[in-house]
């Protein structure tokens, strides 16, 4: 490969990185939007609400005067309906008189008293509200930012590697293709996915927005669907993170992160997968594990999309030159003349041929498929390797 070569795989695949930064700062800036909106939203409603509450401790006394003077009025009206006799007509209807608009006084306070307390309670219930699409909107904006470092970093790590990588042009050509393809896949999940999400949490918001002056219950109902949105956005926001690099492969090492990886795929496909390790683990250096890691990782892929199995069963040996692997599925196969055909089964390969090893692959119609892995375990391989 030339070097104009070289440098144009290279500035295509940052720009794969760069588009897929560019989708998720536009959904950060939307959510940063949203976020600011729903923090003067809750100023302001504070800012009511304050109000509203010296309002509701002033009609209160109001009230209570009121029903001072109307009970005042009444015992006035009795003192009258005693002496009925000795009073004068016109002393007669002026108690009756006050003790009717004191009546009157009195139903007008408490009831604007009882508007008032309700519109408290309202501003107190849309409070809460805004309140809570802040907490979820900050929640998302976090994790948004842990995806950005990610790929930020990752972008950096893949420059370097592709620097190292300079002498190895084969190699080079394998490795550039089979991430790009990956950047596009994470472009393509990102932009169906939380992209697309978020841009909805955004109308939905707005919607609330609206409905909570006219119509709670609706808002309520909108904000239930706005949880679920945020929920299954962060959701495959982390799903995209763990796909590009499970931190259980570093901590813990292949066969934990492969247990717990086949664990989540038979929950989710309903698939059962026996995953059997046959000598003693042992910690393989990173590039081994994540090669061994991503082939089974493909090879579950390819049998959930298009085998039809109903069961799988994937088996390690780590040897003292040498780590093999054998998956199997009772799938539905496929012709020889396919075997090789399509991305999936090439990426594999190249995966294992870069680091010396071999790859091989055997499906008949109606008989299942059978992958046969070998990796040398000082990435070199020998006579007594080849011969295994």
């Amino acid at each position: 490969m030339t070097q104009s070569s070289e440098v144009l795989y290279k500035k295509r695949l940052e720009n794969i990185v760069e588009k897929t930064i560019e989708v998720i700062e536009s959904s950060k800036q939307q959510i940063f939007e949203i976020l600011e909106k729903a923090k003067d939203e809750a100023r302001k409603l504070e800012a009511q609400l304050e109000e509203l509450k010296v309002q509701v401790i002033n009609v209160i006394k109001e009230v209570e005067m009121c029903e001072k003077k109307e009970k005042k009025c009444r015992l006035k009206l009795a003192l009258v309906s005693k002496q009925f006799g000795h009073l004068s007509e016109q002393a007669i209807k002026e108690a009756y008189e006050e003790a009717k608009e004191a009546q009157i006084e009195l139903a007008l306070k408490r009831r604007e008293e009882k508007e008032l307390i309700e519109r408290r309670n309202e501003l107190e219930r849309k409070l809460l509200d805004t309140k809570a699409i802040i907490e979820k909107a900050e929640k998302l904006s976090s994790q948004i930012n842990i995806a950005l470092n990610y790929l930020n970093g990752d972008l950096k790590a893949m420059n370097l590697q592709l620097e190292q990588l300079k002498d190895k042009q084969a190699l080079s050509v394998k490795i550039i293709e089979a991430q790009e393809e990956e950047r596009k896949r994470i472009a393509r999940e990102i932009h169906d996915g939380p992209a697309q999400a978020m841009a909805n949490v955004l109308l939905k918001s707005e919607l609330c927005e609206k409905l909570i002056t006219k119509d709670v219950e609706q808002a309520r109902l909108e904000l239930k669907n706005l949880k679920e949105i945020v929920q299954q956005s962060l959701k495959e926001v982390r799903k995209i993170i763990y796909d590009l690099r499970p931190s259980a492969l570093d901590d813990l090492g292949l066969v934990p992160a492969l247990s717990r990886y086949i664990k989540n795929f038979e929950e989710e496909t309903g698939i059962h997968v026996d995953f059997t390790v046959l000598s003693d683990y042992q910690r393989l250096s990173p590039e081994i594990e994540v090669t061994c890691f991503r082939v089974v990782q493909e090879a579950l892929t390819n049998i959930k999309k298009h085998s039809r199995a109903k069961t799988a069963s994937i088996k390690f040996e780590f040897g003292m030159k040498f780590v093999s692997i054998i998956i199997k599925d009772d799938g539905i196969g496929f012709d020889k003349e396919k075997i090789g055909q399509g991305y999936g089964l090439m990426g594999m390969r190249e995966r294992v041929e870069i680091l010396n090893g071999k790859f091989e692959i055997s499906s008949f119609k109606g008989k299942g498929t059978q992958i046969y892995i070998s990796i040398p375990v000082r990435g070199v391989e020998d006579d007594s390797v080849a011969s295994g």
